[in-house]
């Protein structure tokens, strides 16, 4: 028997509607999302506690409930630093302290110092990355031909697509970034812990992870993600069956703790950056719907789209002036008032994929050629419209 040959699809159960819409799409049947559920159904059972306003320092503490569990050297565990051993950031406390904590990193991860640091966690603790591209395929927008990939026979990437493709109903798009957060933050904190890193240096790399989070409702969502991105993870180290229900249990387990109500996750306590603007979606909800987009990227796109959430009910695409990357389109709601569109906080400049995100429906008009415009009628859908350029309208040529 191969490494992979007892993780079988299911080939007779019967596939729901929303899955039949899905492409390359062929989910194992280990059971595994299934025991990963228990744990939301138990908190909504129980009471997902509400979200309530902390710190930036202590969101990112929490963020890596998970690391902070473990014993790293030279940095105190949960019963040696006290009640906010879980909201705060650890300093190792000696010389000593700080040299053990190195040669740990430095042993196991072959990380030295901030460059380091960053080779191995863009390296190594990108299962989000992997889990994104598998995405795509199921979505019908391939991130890359994966010909070359599958033209021996059945690839890793297939495999690991396919194991992946089991947690789709139960995660989404988050998949398994909450692992990536928490691994990436856990390394982190250790490096800022035994002085790797400067407090400026973590807080800049840390920022990344607590917008990336935001994408999550509770810690019960996010303690989800955490699971399925760690049995992915083990999957890829080799892991059958045994040894992923064992790491299942302990991860059940782990954020359990942390999820108790005396726990550090059960209090609820949640960090919301500041941002420019209340936007509807933040970046960790977009999705890549332009991987193979040609020529400049930039558009423009009012609050009413980006801000209020509503769809696209009128845009046009105008001959930019060359000065900047911009595709030439303008997007509307289209129950703008003028004196709204007249008002230039009212409207930003945005890259093509993320209007996408907010209204798919446009992806079909933005290879329509310049002095084009669209409305969207009744029915739903969008058709032509007479369009004037500002040129032609200005200079009457």
């Amino acid at each position: 028997m191969g490494l992979f040959d007892h993780f079988r699809a299911d080939k007779t159960s019967p596939v729901p509607e929303e899955k039949r819409k899905l492409k390359d799409f062929h989910p194992y049947d280990t059971g595994l999302p299934q025991q990963v559920l228990t744990l939301a159904l138990e908190w909504g059972d129980r009471g997902i506690p509400e979200r309530r306003e902390c710190s930036r320092d202590q969101f990112l503490a929490l963020l890596a409930g998970v690391p902070a569990l473990r014993k790293t050297p030279g940095i105190p565990g949960p019963g040696e630093s006290g009640e906010d051993h879980f909201t705060t950031l650890p300093l190792c406390a000696t010389e000593v302290d700080r040299a053990a904590c190195r040669t740990h990193l430095e042993k196991v991860f072959g990380i030295t110092d901030k460059e380091s640091m960053l080779v191995f966690c863009d390296k190594e603790l990108r299962c989000h990355n992997n889990y994104l591209d598998f995405e795509g395929f199921w979505e019908g927008r391939p991130p890359f031909d994966p010909t070359p990939l599958t033209k021996d026979g059945p690839s890793f990437f297939t495999v690991a697509r396919d194991f992946s493709a089991q947690f789709y109903p139960v995660v989404g798009h988050k998949g398994y970034l909450a692992w990536d957060i928490s691994e990436c933050m856990g390394h982190l904190r250790a490096g800022y812990a035994c002085g790797l890193l400067t407090r400026e240096e973590f807080d800049k790399l840390a920022g990344h992870w607590v917008i990336q989070a935001q994408i999550f409702e509770n810690w019960v969502d996010y303690a989800v993600s955490l699971i399925c991105g760690e049995l992915y993870w083990d999957f890829r180290q080799g892991a059958k069956m045994p040894q992923l229900e064992q790491g299942l249990e302990l991860w059940l387990r782990l954020t359990r703790q942390l999820l108790e109500e005396n726990g550090a996750w059960g209090s609820g306590m949640w960090y919301v950056p500041p941002r420019e603007k209340e936007y509807k979606l933040w970046a960790s909800e977009m999705k890549e719907y332009l991987p193979d987009w040609q020529g400049p990227t930039g558009c423009f796109a009012t609050d009413e789209i980006t801000v209020a959430g509503k769809k696209v009910g009128w845009c046009y695409r105008e001959k930019p002036s060359g000065e900047y990357p911009d595709s030439g389109w303008r997007f509307f709601s289209g129950e703008e008032s003028e004196a709204y569109v007249n008002d230039p906080s009212h409207t930003s400049v945005y890259h093509l994929n993320t209007i996408c995100n907010y209204d798919p429906d446009i992806l079909p008009l933005l290879t329509a050629p310049y002095g084009t415009a669209y409305g969207r009628g009744e029915d739903g859908k969008f058709h032509t419209e007479p369009y004037t350029p500002p040129e032609e309208r200005e200079g009457g040529h």
